[in-house]
């Protein structure tokens, strides 16, 4: 792991192939430690939902933009691997779209199995969408630091994502 300038250690490496890192990476990277602290402070959770249910936004780029300006990292869309979308796709979206489907339609309607079942699909989500930040973290490794801000980073993701930057205006009212 290499330390920025400021001497914070910020897990980036100078790795070439991010295909072959993440076969090895380990899902607890600092990528995701930064995404489990920033989305249980207050606030933040609901923020994020916002954006990603009324605005499309993808909360796994949007924590890695916010992770990258806080490691002094421009975000860009080389920062997405070719197979993130694959992945989000085929596993995360069809995952999300179970559990949330299943809190209405069974677990509030039909009992305490149903809302068992779907405590374990809503554990599988949460793997998948570790891996999914692990990939992001592999696809960071290597980059060069520079002067940039959240607002910067939040700017450059919305603009792939087509939100709008005062969308994000809550969710960076709330960084520490």
């Amino acid at each position: 792991m290499s330390k920025s300038q400021n001497g914070l250690n910020t897990g980036l490496n100078t790795s070439a192939n991010t295909g072959a890192q993440f076969a090895t990476k380990q899902l607890d990277n600092p990528l995701w430690q930064y995404a489990c602290q920033f989305y249980s402070q207050p606030g933040v959770e609901s923020a994020l939902l916002e954006l990603q249910d009324k605005h499309g936004a993808d909360i796994n780029l949007v924590l890695q933009a916010l992770w990258l300006a806080s490691v002094r990292v421009e975000w860009g869309p080389r920062c997405i691997p070719h197979d993130y979308q694959k992945w989000m796709t085929q596993h995360v979206l069809p995952l999300r779209q179970m559990r949330r489907t299943m809190k209405i339609e069974w677990s509030e309607e039909k009992g305490k199995a149903y809302e068992e079942f779907r405590q374990q699909v809503k554990k599988l989500e949460l793997k998948a969408e570790q891996v999914a930040l692990a990939m992001l973290f592999a696809s960071s490794e290597g980059l060069s630091e520079g002067d940039v801000s959240e607002k910067t980073n939040m700017i450059l993701v919305g603009q792939n994502m087509d939100v709008l930057p005062e969308q994000f205006d809550l969710l960076i009212s709330l960084l520490p």
